[in-house]
């Protein structure tokens, strides 16, 4: 009985990596606003979902008529709304970013001028993604409508998607020549031919062999160090309006490594209860010394039996001038 059971839970969990594999199919809600089915797996929640389409559970969880402290069990369908978050079609990307081809299966009656308006593009972009000659287009036809943008260092979706030096647009007419005129070139007068006396010859000059001289060792440069209070300060005030919303906390923290941060100020946290993306400002109340860093994701998740209220890249770490592994700090954060 439990083989049965186990290999039952086995087919499911199959079921739904290979779901999240196949290629993404785009349905339309009753506002003609588009979305994914996402299939919960085991050990996600409301976060890692958010991390797999780009998108915030504070948007896709009422977009689904739940609470993020709403239950979910394995297998759960969920919508993931397509929003200019995580929607593209034209204009840049960031270096961080891959998209993936979103499909949408033609309708009876539907024609690609048709599917250009629900999806606010043209039939030409459409021609150009789906390599159509024409805009004749047959029901039960996928046609690639867009693509979804993900955070490649986050996202097991990654994988699949195209760099951001690899543009959609794959086809292209070819570029008509003009025929070259004919040009009848005269024939050649032919030179009367001139003896010359060989040059005498010169033996060439020996030169003096070159004195070795030994290069001393080069010596690497030391590591650039950042001063300051982090590449995300302007952020925070934008979240926090110049810190006049905001809430706060304290307590025990631990740091991790982090290659990030040395030198460019991008300094990271991991804290629980707090939307990925969220600024927080880290204080040393010894000194007085803060850092602004960005939550890339809670603790529970990613140090399970941690006991720490956050963690602290150790490039964050430095710059408040904590040296050990577990402190004390201030925590400051937008509403």
């Amino acid at each position: 009985m439990k083989r049965t059971v186990f290999i039952l839970l086995q087919f499911v969990f199959s079921a739904v990596i290979l779901a999240q594999t196949t290629p993404l199919h785009v349905q339309l809600d009753s506002k003609n606003q588009p979305f994914l089915i996402h299939q919960l797996a085991t050990k996600e929640n409301y976060y890692s979902v958010g991390r797999i389409y780009n998108i915030s559970p504070r948007v896709f969880a009422p977009y689904n008529g739940l609470e993020l402290t709403s239950p979910l069990s394995i297998g759960q369908s969920l919508k993931i709304p397509l929003t200019e978050q995580n929607f593209w079609q034209s204009g840049s990307r960031k270096e961080n970013e891959v998209v993936l081809p979103l499909y949408y299966t033609v309708a009876a009656g539907e024609n690609l001028a048709a599917v250009s308006k629900l999806f606010k593009t043209d039939n030409a972009t459409l021609r150009s993604w789906n390599n159509l000659n024409s805009d004749a287009v047959a029901a039960g036809k996928k046609l690639i409508i867009g693509f979804l943008k993900v955070d490649k260092t986050l996202s097991p979706l990654a994988a699949q998607g195209m760099s951001r030096q690899e543009p959609p647009m794959v086809k292209q007419e070819p570029k008509k020549e003009e025929p070259k005129p004919v040009v009848k070139e005269e024939p050649k007068k032919e030179q009367p031919k001139i003896e010359t006396k060989p040059e005498p010859k010169v033996e060439p000059k020996k030169e003096e062999p070159k004195p070795v001289v030994k290069e001393e060792p080069k010596t690497q440069p030391a590591p650039v160090a950042y001063e300051g209070n982090g590449f995300f300060k302007d952020e925070y005030n934008k979240q926090t309006n110049n810190g006049r919303n905001t809430a706060n906390t304290s307590g025990n923290g631990a740091t991790f490594k982090s290659t990030s941060g040395w030198s460019d100020g991008k300094y990271y946290v991991l804290m629980d209860n707090l939307e990925k993306g969220t600024i927080v400002m880290v204080r040393n109340p010894s000194n007085g010394k803060a850092v602004f860093a960005k939550v890339l994701a809670g603790v529970k998740e990613t140090t399970p039996g941690s006991t720490a209220l956050f963690l602290l890249s150790n490039a964050a770490a430095s710059q408040l001038g904590i040296s050990a592994e577990k402190f004390n700090a201030e925590l400051v954060w937008g509403k």
